[in-house]
């Protein structure tokens, strides 16, 4: 079984490359953190926050419109902090990423699409499903991932390889209707109804579904939601769920989405907050008066002063 401390631990932050805005670094498997910044004039979204939530918060729930905690909800119209169903118009962007786009005036999201919108951070949407080992990529899938392009990408090869999944249709680009381009086997990529999200990450900007009998419905799921393909998913029956692996995919996805990069940003000149800065402290560097000493040099200099005074 992989956890989510072997998966951060066994890789180090390292920039991506990113489409749309804002502009500062992101990283998978980075701490994220720091003060919440300002979307800068000019780009979409301008004078909304983004980033400030740390990847230990990254896990949304259920429900669309989760995941922002207290997190600029204060200033949106409706909805629900925490795991709940909520709306997602006018809010910030937690973790640097705009939320999933799924139909028109489904909780606000219309100004998030369309799906194929090039100014999503992370490029456009996109989808991939997999498999546990032992099952074929011919076999119906019993995962699919829904999200940006540079975070389907990431997500995918993680699970191949820290989970063993087998991957049956590789990321394909979702239409500006919600459906897939001509050739796609629906059998295989199934379509992006939201009542078959087993979790949404990130604030709602990423979403794993799982195609068993088990999972359960959620009206609150469809509301203002109108399915434009018409090919039903395959179902497989629980008792061939295989939980140790969906543990691990859930931990990898956890570990390896790229968020803003809080303690980059800091290095950047932008003040972090106190989780920030213990961040900063566990990779060797201490904040003095707002600036970044490396820890190894303030000690040795703390140990001087101390000599001194003996």
């Amino acid at each position: 079984m992989v956890s989510l401390a072997y998966l951060l631990e066994k890789r180090r932050p390292s920039g991506i490359s990113r489409t749309g805005r804002p502009g500062y670094p992101r990283s998978p498997f980075g701490l994220g953190g720091g003060s919440p910044r300002i979307v800068q004039q000019g780009v979409p979204f301008a004078g909304r926050q983004f980033g400030g939530l740390p990847r230990s918060q990254i896990y949304a729930g259920r429900g669309y419109g989760g995941g922002y905690g207290s997190y600029a909800r204060a200033g949106a119209l409706g909805g629900v902090a925490g795991f709940g169903f909520g709306y997602v118009g006018g809010l910030g962007f937690p973790f640097g990423y705009w939320p999933l786009y799924y139909h028109p005036n489904y909780y606000r999201d219309d100004e998030y699409g369309p799906h194929n919108n090039e100014s999503r951070p992370g490029g456009p949407l996109m989808s991939a499903s997999f498999n546990r080992p032992g099952l074929s990529p011919s076999d119906a899938p019993q995962y699919m991932v829904y999200g940006d392009r540079d975070s389907i990408g990431n997500v995918t090869g993680a699970v191949v390889e820290d989970c063993s999944a087998v991957p049956v249709v590789e990321p394909t680009a979702v239409n500006d209707d919600g459906t897939y381009p001509d050739g796609v086997n629906t059998t295989l990529l199934p379509a992006l109804n939201p009542q078959n999200v087993a979790g949404f990450y990130r604030s709602s900007s990423f979403a794993l579904y799982a195609f068993f009998d088990d999972v359960p419905t959620d009206l609150d799921a469809t509301v203002n939601y109108t399915e434009p393909i018409d090919t039903p998913p395959y179902k497989w029956p629980s008792a061939v769920r295989d939980i140790d692996f969906e543990e691990c995919v859930n931990n990898t996805i956890q570990a390896s989405l790229p968020i803003e990069e809080g303690i980059n940003a800091a290095f950047r000149g932008v003040q972090p907050d106190s989780r920030s800065a213990l961040a900063a402290a566990a990779l060797g560097v201490l904040v003095v008066n707002g600036v970044k000493w490396p820890l190894a040099l303030s000690l040795a200099c703390l140990l001087f002063v101390a000599g001194q005074q003996v």
